[in-house]
């Protein structure tokens, strides 16, 4: 049943993708969408109960939870989305959604929690982070356009886009932080110390660090605002997917 669910989920954000490319009214995107949604979140629910944990402890699940979290801020905070751009939010969605699926099948087999994931700081620390990314991922979408649409800083549309990236690097930086605040706190109560320098803590600071940079130029113009979004972006890949699977510590489950 979870298979199918995802299935036919990422067939409705494909025909909200077209509905969007095609220009349609929103009635019609808007029920492709929101059908979309509810069936996501039925697989979602389906898999937690037949894991008997919350759908976002490994990588499978995680990309199914920022497909998701992706969704939903297109679905109910789309304004912040010029409609001209909401497609190529959206085909990230689908593309989150279809590395899921096309995952090797021992990704998505369903295992017991390891004593150390058995905690109610995962329902704080890991939602938290996807917050953080998708806002990331937003931040990085609008750093591509601003890039591509050219560099005029005082043109009214480049200007409210710069707005638009701000406000998602803010939105990313507190909610890596709180991820980050709340890892340490998790490390504590399952390890006994707040930092052990394991390859995915550092670098998840590295990320809050780079972002970090973002708010203290000294001449914050939109171009410096823009490579330094696309470098926490590469920080932010290589945090989640790269320290899984090339370096080895006590993150190596995820």
């Amino acid at each position: 049943m979870e298979k199918i669910g995802l299935y036919t989920a990422l067939i409705l954000y494909l025909i909200a993708f077209v509905l969007l490319i095609t220009q349609s009214r929103w009635r019609s995107w808007g029920i492709a969408i929101s059908l979309s949604v509810l069936t996501h979140m039925g697989a979602l629910v389906v898999r937690s109960l037949s894991a008997n944990h919350p759908p976002f402890t490994n990588l499978y699940e995680t990309l199914l939870l920022l497909s998701l979290l992706i969704a939903l801020r297109l679905l109910f905070w789309q304004k912040q989305i010029e409609s001209r751009y909401r497609w190529l939010v959206l085909l990230t969605g689908i593309i989150c959604l279809g590395t899921a699926l096309l995952l090797p099948a021992h990704f998505s087999v369903s295992r017991p929690l390891m004593p150390a994931l058995n905690s109610f700081w995962m329902y704080i620390h890991v939602p938290a982070y996807f917050f953080g990314y998708m806002a990331l991922i937003l931040a990085f979408l609008f750093a591509l356009i601003f890039l591509g649409t050219g560099k005029n800083e005082s043109a009214p549309e480049i200007a409210s886009l710069l707005r638009k990236l701000h406000n998602e690097v803010k939105i990313a930086f507190l909610f890596l932080n709180i991820g980050l605040v709340t890892g340490a706190f998790w490390a504590y109560f399952s390890w006994g110390n707040y930092w052990s320098w394991d390859p995915k803590e550092v670098w998840a600071l590295i990320d809050v660090l780079v972002l970090g940079i973002y708010f203290h130029l000294l001449k914050p113009r939109g171009t410096k605002k823009v490579w330094i979004v696309l470098l926490a972006f590469l920080c932010m890949l290589f945090t989640y997917f790269g320290v899984s699977f090339i370096l080895s510590g006590l993150h190596s489950y995820a």
